[in-house]
């Protein structure tokens, strides 16, 4: 085989595995923003004014599946970006070898350029990989990253009323629904619970808790909710100041 035949089948060979790289690395990208999709989506839909009825749940039943895909193409990116390579120099050995001087300072050129683009490459896999691994585990940490309270405690001087949600599949769905709930004229104070799967909403003591309207936010933001039985408590009444005068 000619020298020419050994540096376009050597040629050949990088160009491929350079694209197997690259398709690996945005599947793993991809696949990974889909599988916390169910986190983040219903956040932006909801800041947009667009209702994202379902939408939470059904990108939670695909989770696994992205999941899969997800290190499926990790592997894959690892694996072109590591397989064992041999150089243009090492396949076409008589022939390089048999060069003048010149011609072997170019083979060596051309070798430490192949050694800085494997390096790049490492260092691209590696920050794909933290990506990968941040947006995988994105419903774990979403809930400290977004307050589920607003700032105030339901207290014993509110009208208040504990709602039981359905249809949170994590953190981020607490913080969607507390969002939605605050929407509501005259919430004062709402504490959501991902874990409880439920809302503790808090009025002012001369309102009461508007429950359908809570209720029908959280239909437009895509969960349901209903009032446990026996939680909507009314402010005790402030005693009347005695105004009779003393004698």
């Amino acid at each position: 085989m000619s020298d020419s035949d050994l540096q376009t089948s050597v040629s050949n060979s990088q160009s491929t595995s350079s694209r197997g790289e690259r398709i690996a690395n945005i599947g793993t990208l991809v696949s990974a923003v889909m599988a916390s999709s169910c986190c983040w989506l219903p956040l932006v839909l909801l800041a947009m004014g667009v209702s994202g009825v379902g939408i939470a749940s059904t990108l939670e039943a695909y989770r696994p599946v992205f999941l899969v895909v997800t290190f499926g193409f990790l592997g894959a990116a690892f694996y072109f970006t590591y397989r064992p390579r041999k150089a243009a120099a090492e396949i076409g050995n008589d022939g390089c070898a048999s060069q003048p001087t010149a011609a072997v300072g170019c083979c060596a050129t051309t070798g430490k350029r192949r050694f800085n683009m494997n390096s790049m490459n490492k260092m691209m896999l590696w920050l794909v990989t933290i990506l990968a691994v941040a947006l995988m585990l994105f419903p774990s940490y979403i809930g400290a990253l977004l307050a589920t309270g607003d700032g105030k405690d339901v207290t014993a001087e509110m009208n208040r009323a504990v709602i039981q949600v359905e249809g949170m599949t994590c953190d981020g769905c607490a913080a969607t629904v507390a969002q939605a709930i605050r929407s509501v004229p005259g919430v004062q104070a709402v504490t959501v619970s991902y874990k409880k799967r439920e809302a503790i909403v808090g009025t002012n003591s001369a309102q009461p808790v508007p429950v359908d309207k809570i209720l029908v936010a959280l239909e437009e933001a895509g969960y349901g909710g209903t009032i446990v039985a026996g939680s909507v408590r009314h402010a005790p009444s402030k005693p009347a100041a005695n105004t009779e005068g003393t004698e």
